[in-house]
């Protein structure tokens, strides 16, 4: 991800572009709240029941990982956000004005290699080294299979290009080594200290990621290759403009998976939405809370870009999607599917999200893709809002 912005003067963003953030994630959430399905197939303690005797449903889990970094565990929203990150690719190889901000932060020309890192190392996970097995304890309800999609595989395609040596390691790697570290965290540490789910994915996303890295690093067969831009010219945007600052948003739901772009995160909200009409209980883990998640979500980004838009001045990069992807989410499903819950957690984690990942960046050693230090951020934020909400009276 590229180096933030600097300006001389400190700017905060679009108020209006704040007010419709706020507003869109209210629609979300008495909108699908009214419109929640109850159709049974798709109901989410369904689809994991008898799993492993069941090929589709297997295939389902696959796509359903795509969307566990936003905690929406949609079938559809999977499938929706890889769809989107194939038409704004191609917009963006065409550019076209509606290819929006530049899939894979400006190298477009990454997306295909960025997909097929994420799609092998998670076939790898589940269908190779068999993590879902997991599923045969009957206690067992979810797996961390999905952080290969968000983490390591994917970070280092964008650090070495599009090398097949990066790609092949990379997702072995990956597929081998996230799910059971994040079990092992999950068991060893966050479950004993009562914090949300989350904070064990995240932290095995720093420790995977970086590990991951350090081992490339060393290989001597691991090469990395040009990435040959297909913009000339950079094109400067308004940030501080009201259009620009719900873009930015938007962007925020497709960060984890390294697209960082309006029309996959359409594509993506667009899925969770279907899948919500059509069975409530589908996604996040069949507790009916995706209405709250998302506003949480988009309260959590607009309240980061608000903050923190000088950041992205002359093609600047900054981490707001932090709270969107691990604080938000994470305290309403801890703490319930409330407006409180939503609103306190989205402006806590966007307030904060952005400066800590800022400050663990500038600590990463060299060779280390930035998502280490967003992940940390991530894992502290989470923390440190749950440990807050927890002494308070009204949660």
């Amino acid at each position: 991800m590229s180096e933030t912005g600097k300006t001389q003067e400190r700017r905060t963003g679009s108020a209006a572009g704040l007010t419709v953030c706020v507003a869109i994630g209210f629609v979300f959430y008495f909108g699908l709240t009214a419109l929640s399905g109850t159709n049974q197939t798709l109901d989410y303690n369904n689809l994991i029941d008898g799993i492993l005797d069941s090929f589709p449903k297997q295939i389902a889990w696959f796509f359903m990982n795509f969307t566990e970094a936003q905690f929406y565990a949609s079938v559809f929203a999977g499938i929706g956000l890889i769809l989107g990150g194939f038409v704004a690719w191609i917009l963006a190889l065409k550019n076209s004005k509606y290819a929006g901000f530049d899939i894979c932060y400006g190298s477009s020309t990454m997306f295909p290699w960025v997909l097929a890192s994420q799609v092998i190392s998670l076939a790898l996970a589940l269908f190779v080294f068999r993590y879902i097995e997991g599923f045969a304890d009957p206690q067992v309800t979810w797996l961390g299979t999905f952080i290969t999609v968000v983490g390591a595989p994917p970070a280092v395609m964008l650090l070495y290009g599009p090398s097949i040596s990066a790609l092949l390691t990379s997702s072995i790697l990956g597929g081998l080594i996230c799910a059971p570290t994040a079990i092992w965290i999950s068991n060893s540490i966050v479950g004993p200290l009562n914090l949300p789910g989350v904070v064990a994915n995240v932290s095995a996303m720093a420790v995977t990621g970086m590990i991951v890295c350090m081992v490339c690093k060393i290989l001597p067969f691991v090469k990395k290759a040009e990435v040959r831009p297909h913009r000339k010219d950079s094109v400067k945007e308004d940030v501080y403009s009201t259009s620009w600052f719900i873009r930015r948003v938007l962007a925020d739901f497709s960060e984890a998976p390294f697209y960082g772009n309006e029309i996959a995160s359409i594509f993506l909200l667009l899925g969770v939405v279907i899948n919500t009409i059509i069975c409530g209980t589908h996604g996040a883990y069949g507790s009916g809370a995706i209405p709250a998640i998302i506003l949480s979500q988009f309260v959590g980004g607009a309240v980061g870009v608000f903050l923190y838009a000088d950041k992205f001045a002359d093609g600047g990069w900054y981490a707001t999607y932090v709270p969107v992807v691990s604080v938000g989410p994470a305290c309403v499903l801890f703490f319930g599917a409330t407006i409180p819950a939503a609103l306190f957690a989205g402006v806590l984690g966007g307030i904060m999200g952005g400066p800590v990942a800022q400050y663990f960046s500038e600590k990463l050693p060299e060779g280390v893709h930035g998502t280490v230090a967003n992940v940390t951020s991530m894992t502290i934020c989470t923390a440190v809002t749950a440990i807050v909400m927890g002494v308070l009276p009204w949660f």
